[in-house]
């Protein structure tokens, strides 16, 4: 008897660490898989993308394509560390900054260029820039506008 109860016991422990480790391995799914599956640009419908790596600073290796071959692309680039997209129009480029819920931080004009910093909750990190978090950032020139995250590199 005592021998029955130690071996259910034993089952019953035995299945919670298995429980406990399919939960484990289920979680590291769900923060990798979706990492690896999304490599389609952040911003949709731009006439050019501009892709970063190796730095997430102006010392990153820049990679640019038209709209037809940013998404594959992006696929072949090890250590991206951000993008950027090119529209015809600042209302286009905004709405980009409308669809990832970005919140105005600052902005500043500087050589005929009007830059609108923000973040968003939904990308997450970014870079320390004027005493707050940015993760995304709008470049206006005349009628067309560049976005990026976390910042446009390169000038625009």
């Amino acid at each position: 008897m005592e021998r029955a109860d130690r071996r259910g016991r034993a089952a019953r422990a035995f299945r919670r660490c298995l429980a406990a480790a399919a939960a484990v391995a289920a979680a590291l799914a769900l923060l990798v898989l979706p990492q690896l599956a999304d490599r389609a640009p952040l911003f949709t419908g731009a006439e050019t993308y501009t892709f970063y790596a190796g730095s997430c600073s102006s010392n990153a290796q820049i990679l640019q394509s038209d709209g037809g071959g940013a998404a594959a692309l992006k696929r072949r680039i090890a250590g991206l560390t951000g993008e950027s997209a090119r529209y015809a129009s600042a209302e286009e480029a905004f709405a980009q900054v409308g669809r990832l819920g970005g919140r105005l931080r600052h902005t500043e004009s500087a050589g005929g260029v009007d830059n609108y910093y923000y973040y968003s909750p939904r990308l997450g990190g970014g870079v320390a820039l004027f005493g707050t978090q940015i993760n995304l950032h709008v470049a206006v020139r005349g009628a067309g506008a560049a976005v990026g995250s976390p910042l446009i590199f390169g000038g625009y």
